[in-house]
Order: C-alpha cells, then structure tokens, then sequence
C-alpha cells in the first residue's frame, strides 16, 4: 500500500473483556478508514469479542462510495483490509493498567503506548521479566498477534527466551492460558513495523526510542 490511512475509531462498548494482567478490550467497537490507496470510499467494520475464537474477530464490514461515477467492484473489495483496520483500531482500545512511578496508583494507557514502553525498559531481574512477559502475551491476544513473537520482539529476547518465560508463567499457574505453539493466522501488522503487512521471516527493527478471560464494566 501508499500512504498509510488514518483509522478512526467510534462506538466503543462500556462493557469490556479482562484477559489478566490489568489487559483489558471492549466487548465490541467500531472502526473507519477513508483514503485507502485503491479503495474509493469509506470502510467500516464491527468488531466483537468472540468467545468461541478467544480473540476479537470482525462481524461485520462494508464500503460505502465516495459519490456517483464510482463503482464497487469484485477487485475494489479484494483492496478492503478488514483485519488491518480491526488491528490497527485494536492498538488504540486494548488498554493496560500500569503502576505510575510517581504515587503508585493504577494508569490506564494504550496497547500501542504499554508495547512502547515494555520495548524500552531494560535490566529486568527474573521476576520482572516474567510478569512483564505475561502482560505483553496478553495483549498480543488482544490484538490477534502471535504472543511468543511479541514477547521475543518487545522484551528484547531470543524466541527461545520467550518460550520458556511463558512455559514457566503457564507451570507455575501465572498465566494457565498460555499456549506454546504459535496460532497458524496470519496477523494484519506487526505493532513495530505499522506500515508494512507481518513477514514472519522477514528481520525485525523495533522501535529506535521509548515511546480463561471474564467480561465486566
């Protein structure tokens, strides 16, 4: 693609999903994109947590003209990049509680801020590097992106690393949902690299600066 299109989220639900460690997403929201090289028109797509998945998924989707003289077309749909648009709205609603360094109370920030800051802190002790590894596999849930890559990815560690970080959250009952082997979806984006589609064999380049679940309100 060109130019990448601004993604605007509405309709965001109250009601909302815990995954554990303070990573929370909405039961459902909306998302739309307008500019999208080769698409003309206005997308928008419902995305609703899907229990049966364990992730969110799109339940609805649809692309309106941008005025007469235009027509939409089988190869004007084949353009529409539905998961991209859930994935990249999904780095704005999935939020994380944080401790504040200043007064020790709770702060609510972005999946898109929270992987910034975890890619930028260094000298982890064991303990940390585990509970930290926890919440970035959650969000890589949330997100419906391979968690054992990004925990590898935003805590600066081999894949290698990261597996065993999770095997050892999931044995000692931190986080039981853990699963080892890689989901086979092909994620929308890689949260590091926003502009260019997942290439699970291509290198990565974070970024150069710092930057069972339940339902309730």
């Amino acid at each position: 693609m060109g130019v990448m299109a601004d993604v605007e989220t509405y309709g965001i639900s109250d009601e909302r999903i815990d995954l554990g460690s303070g990573v929370t997403l909405p039961t459902s929201w909306h998302a739309r994109v307008s500019g999208e090289q080769d698409v003309p028109g206005t997308i928008t797509v419902r995305v609703e947590w899907d229990a049966a998945l364990g992730r969110s998924a799109v339940a609805f989707a649809a692309l309106e003209r941008d005025g007469e003289g235009v027509d939409i077309t089988g190869q004007v749909l084949r353009e529409v990049r539905t998961h991209w648009i859930m994935a990249m709205s999904a780095l704005e609603v999935v939020t994380v509680d944080v401790v504040a360094a200043e007064d020790g109370d709770h702060d609510r920030i972005s999946a898109g801020e929270f992987l910034s800051r975890m890619q930028a802190q260094e000298d982890r002790d064991r303990q940390d590097s585990l509970a930290d590894a926890v919440g970035v596999y959650r969000v890589a849930t949330a997100l419906s992106y391979p968690p054992l890559k990004l925990v590898a990815d935003t805590l600066n560690v081999s894949q290698s690393t990261a597996t065993r970080l999770m095997s050892r959250a999931r044995d000692t009952g931190l986080a039981p949902e853990v699963r080892i082997q890689e989901p086979r979806r092909a994620p929308a984006i890689d949260p590091y690299n926003l502009r260019k589609p997942f290439d699970p064999s291509g290198p990565h380049y974070g970024p150069s600066h710092p930057g069972g679940p339940s339902i309730g309100r």
